[in-house]
């Protein structure tokens, strides 16, 4: 059997969840066909395809496709969840994931807290943050 030598992510660069990126990448694929997404993140059709239907992805695939989520144009004001866990990632890379996850759960709940004690309705994207983190969105 034939071991895949597991890519290592440069250091300090923050890579999505896989499930994250996967879920974020087949979204887009409801704006654009399978080929136009491949040729627009520099690689195969192939390589997609295999991406979303679950193949683990190596490190170049990743990069690329972050990279290409982030030149997509957005619908709804406000960053993205993608974005978010981008920025989290960012200021917390000295933290294990488990605190970052528990900073992520805090920072979502002050989030719905502000939005809620305003009377104001609360932004898909803080719903979508809270969500992820497993915070109440009561």
């Amino acid at each position: 059997m034939v071991r895949r030598r597991q890519e290592p992510v440069r250091p300090g660069a923050v890579a999505l969840p896989v499930p994250l990126l996967r879920a974020a990448v087949e979204r887009e694929l409801g704006a654009v066909s399978l080929r136009q997404a491949a040729r627009e993140a520099g690689m195969s059709p192939n390589a997609l395809r295999n991406f979303v239907r679950g193949a683990r992805p190596r490190a170049i695939t990743r990069s690329r496709l972050e990279r290409w989520l982030a030149t997509r144009p957005t619908e709804a004001p406000g960053p993205s969840l993608a974005a978010f866990v981008r920025l989290l990632g960012g200021v917390t890379p000295d933290l294990p994931p488990r605190d970052a996850a528990t900073l992520g759960r805090e920072v979502s709940q002050l989030l719905l807290d502000a939005y809620q004690r305003r009377h104001m309705p609360t932004p898909r994207w803080v719903r979508e943050v809270a969500r992820h983190y497993g915070s109440s969105t009561d």
